[in-house]
């Protein structure tokens, strides 16, 4: 398996298995003992409904790293994988 440096992440659209552009990451949850990414935190595009998702404090979307499909130019999820609020 790659390694991908988190940084390197940042900025880069976030794209469900649909197609549907739902935002940029911003920046990611990571568990520190372990060192796992927990969750994408993702500034909702402006097309995105984010009442269908689960927010932080400042309405950025949360989305679990157990949803990511793949990591390219772009982060694919899995549209089942995403908790709606």
């Amino acid at each position: 398996m790659t390694k991908i440096m988190g940084k390197s992440l940042l900025g880069r659209n976030v794209v469900s298995d649909r197609g549907t552009v739902i935002g940029k990451l911003v920046d990611l949850s990571v568990e520190t003992v372990a060192g796992k990414v927990m969750m994408l935190i993702v500034k909702p595009d402006k097309s995105i409904e984010t009442k269908y998702f689960r927010l932080n404090e400042r309405n950025e979307i949360l989305i679990p790293f157990t949803a990511v499909k793949a990591v390219k130019d772009v982060l694919i999820i899995t549209d089942g994988g995403i908790p709606r609020a």
